[in-house]
């Protein structure tokens, strides 16, 4: 982890204005919202869409996150990026991932596929400060934020439990890349590419449940 962070601190750095501007967007009313819980009620036929395998696909979302909690978080959701769980939701050792893409520049085109802390039965908030040296930020200011505007990845049309990892986008050359591949093996060539602006992919200790359900 320490080798990823020396290699994305110079871009990453661009996050911590991202969440400083997130810090004012929802300070004052909306902060204290945040304060007062992390999730809202699961819901069970929500939707999003998702890439995979160069296409656009359906996710649906059957019951709420899981954050392994024997991993410290300083968000009240209990869910951290920069330590993989130590434990998962069920028994089982080959999980699925979702790579969330999180765009790290202002009016990504096209759109991400959730906005700042919207997306159904996500987690609302996150705790950054393992990674806080690669922000440029302390621990303290990302140790509970908004969770980020995003889009998704998977490595494959699976359904269950999934195994969330971070991928930074930097730019928009590589945002549109990534949107015109929908794929894995997209995000991978380009996290390859040096000075790409795809970075990572970071560990969680957050997991999501949903399945494929058309295209």
């Amino acid at each position: 982890m320490s080798s990823l962070i020396r290699m994305a601190r110079p871009a990453l750095r661009v996050w911590a204005a991202v969440l400083a501007g997130l810090a004012l967007a929802f300070g004052g009313v909306a902060a204290a919202a945040f304060a007062s819980g992390s999730t809202v009620l699961p819901v069970s036929s929500a939707r999003t869409p998702a890439w995979t395998n160069g296409q656009t696909v359906t996710v649906q979302y059957a019951q709420n996150f899981f954050c392994d909690t024997s991993v410290p978080a300083s968000a009240p959701s209990g869910c951290e990026v920069g330590t993989a769980a130590n434990t998962g939701p069920v028994a089982n050792a080959d999980r699925s991932v979702l790579y969330v893409l999180v765009p790290l520049f202002a009016n990504p085109s096209p759109a991400a596929m959730c906005a700042v802390a919207s997306c159904p039965n996500h987690p609302l908030d996150i705790d950054l400060s393992r990674i806080a040296g690669a922000l440029g930020a302390s621990p303290g200011a990302v140790a509970s934020v908004p969770l980020p505007a995003h889009s998704h990845i998977l490595d494959g049309p699976a359904g269950g439990w999934w195994q969330i990892k971070v991928v930074a986008v930097t730019n928009q050359a590589a945002w549109a890349q990534l949107a015109a591949g929908k794929s894995e093996t997209t995000m991978n060539a380009l996290i390859a590419t040096p000075g790409s602006g795809v970075i990572g992919p970071v560990p969680t200790n957050l997991y999501l449940f949903f399945n494929v359900v058309g295209k």
